[in-house]
C-alpha cells in the first residue's frame, strides 16, 4: 500500500485511475470513499469523477496519526473493486 504524507492544514485531492481494471465499454456506476480509523480522521469532500478516474478531496487529520483511505467502486457489469492508500499526517 502506498503511503502519502499529508499536513493537517492542507486540502489535497487523492485519486485512482481504474482504466486498466475496467473491461472495454464498462463504466463506473457508484463510488464510495471511507477513511479509517474514525478517531480524528480527515474529512472527505468534493468528489472528482472523470472517465475512469475517481478522486476525493481530503482535509485535516490528526498530526502523528496514520489513516487508510479506501475507494470502492461498482460497475454497470455488477463488478466491484477497491483500492486504498495510507495517509500519514505530519506537520511540515
Amino acid at each position: 500500500m502506498t503511503v502519502f504524507a499529508k499536513d493537517p492544514d492542507s486540502d489535497i485531492d487523492y485519486s485512482f485511475d481504474w482504466s486498466s481494471w475496467l473491461v472495454p465499454g464498462e463504466t463506473i456506476t457508484n463510488t464510495e470513499w471511507a477513511v479509517t480509523p474514525n478517531s480524528g480522521a480527515p474529512s472527505l469532500h468534493s468528489p472528482v469523477e472523470a472517465d475512469s478516474r475517481r478522486g476525493i478531496q481530503v482535509a485535516g487529520g490528526t498530526a502523528g496519526s496514520r489513516y487508510r483511505l479506501a475507494c470502492r467502486i461498482e460497475t454497470d457489469s455488477g463488478r466491484t473493486g477497491e483500492r486504498s492508500l495510507s495517509l500519514r499526517i505530519m506537520e511540515r
